[in-house]
């Protein structure tokens, strides 16, 4: 058995170059505060699903009742690709013993409730980014946690204490 908690995180959190713009987002209170305390699992929808760094900024855009990944300047739909490595990657994460995920804020992959979502006449800005929301059905039970609560002391503990809960029950 692992001896310390897998934790599903998104990979621009721990400092990888994978962001759209190439900019580096290490959150170091989630890498290195939860880092000592557990292992953890990089995932970025986007370039794993194929799309380079840097690569054109994307949101999410209601078209026909259905949520839609699309490229801001070119207006390219991303949706289908990103879907089929989602269910490709949920499939490599099932067999894993993961005990919670980290997810990075406003991303249209990867948000919990802060990814833009683009109606007709207004944005909603409490959307759940594409991979965030599969993974959420997919493992209901996991912690889940989007990286900025994690910056409290009070609420990164809260989310370990969940992570070990897991943990122990896969020591059963």
């Amino acid at each position: 058995m692992q001896s310390k908690p897998l934790v599903g995180i998104s990979s621009c959190l721990l400092g990888e170059n994978v962001r759209y713009n190439g900019e580096v987002k290490l959150n170091p209170a989630v890498k290195y505060e939860l880092g000592e305390r557990v292992s953890f699992i990089p995932v970025c929808p986007e370039t794993e699903s194929g799309m380079p760094v840097p690569r054109e900024p994307m949101d999410l855009f209601e078209v026909n009742g259905v949520v839609r990944m699309i490229t801001l300047e070119s207006q390219k739909d991303k949706t289908e690709v990103v879907s089929d490595w989602i269910e490709s990657k949920l499939k490599e994460l099932s067999v894993l013993k993961l005990c919670g995920f980290v997810f990075k804020s406003r991303s249209p992959s990867c948000a919990m409730n802060s990814a833009n979502i683009h109606f007709d006449s207004r944005i909603d800005p409490n959307g759940e980014g594409l991979f965030a929301k599969a993974f959420m059905e997919r493992f209901p039970l996991l912690p889940v946690e989007e990286e900025g609560r994690l910056q409290n002391a009070v609420e990164r503990d809260r989310f370990l204490k969940k992570v070990f809960l897991i943990h122990q029950s896969y020591c059963r």
